[in-house]
């Protein structure tokens, strides 16, 4: 019984490592995106100045943060044109994403506060609290990588299938199918850019999940097991 907080405490931590692996690489990668630019010659393909793409790169990463109220007013020059940056389906889409986001920060600060919650609880029921959360985390985090080996070389294998199954999953329309043809937001970030954000992510959970499981066993070297 004195493990349940433990485990409890885990899967919130766990929930944070998930929800920080993903927004890290949307919100705080300003140069991959212009080295994405760049690299891939992408104003020169929609026909407008980098430094201006730049700008409607933030304006769209600040509403899908809550930053900015809506997108279909942003204006830029395309293609010596001054016009919406955004169809209405590109809008449409981006609300959809936008409240994929506000759920992941939801479920990020909200487990963050259980985890308080229960480190309080913890201290208050006499429980050891590091050596508990460390003991579980080992066990909870490494069950998770090895979930997430998985889910990574089901990806690697297909990534076109896997990319449409995530839309289908999280997506109940059809305004995720852009025509390159017409709509912008697919010529600025093609599948290429997903590829390389997904990496990203999992790099990020493999690492920070490898810190949580090194220093729980780092630290239960050092103290008595916990007893069930």
């Amino acid at each position: 019984m004195k493990l349940i907080p433990g485990y409890l405490a885990s899967v919130c931590l766990l929930l944070i490592i998930v929800a920080q692996s993903i927004i890290i690489p949307t919100f705080h990668v300003m140069p991959y995106f212009s080295w994405h630019y760049e690299q891939r010659e992408i104003p020169q393909s929609i026909g407008i100045e980098k430094e201006e793409l730049m700008h409607v790169t933030q304006e769209l990463l600040d509403y899908m943060r809550g930053r900015r109220d809506e997108i279909y007013t942003i204006y830029a020059t395309v293609r010596g044109q001054e016009r919406y940056f955004f169809s209405d389906i590109e809008v449409r889409h981006m609300i959809d994403v936008r409240e994929l986001y506000d759920i992941a920060f939801m479920i990020r600060n909200a487990s963050f506060w259980m985890l308080l919650f229960l480190i309080l609880a913890m201290a208050f029921l006499k429980i050891p609290i590091l050596a508990t959360i460390a003991r579980c985390s080992r066990e909870v985090i490494a069950a998770f990588v090895i979930l997430l080996v998985i889910l990574v070389g089901a990806i690697a294998i297909d990534f076109d299938r896997a990319f449409v199954m995530f839309h289908l999953l999280f997506f109940n329309n059809d305004y995720w199918i852009l025509d390159p043809r017409v709509d912008l937001l697919i010529n600025m970030v093609p599948q290429v850019f997903f590829v390389e954000i997904s990496i990203m992510i999992g790099a990020l959970l493999l690492a920070f999940s490898g810190l949580i499981v090194g220093l729980s066993t780092l630290y239960l070297k050092n103290v008595m097991p916990v007893r069930r």
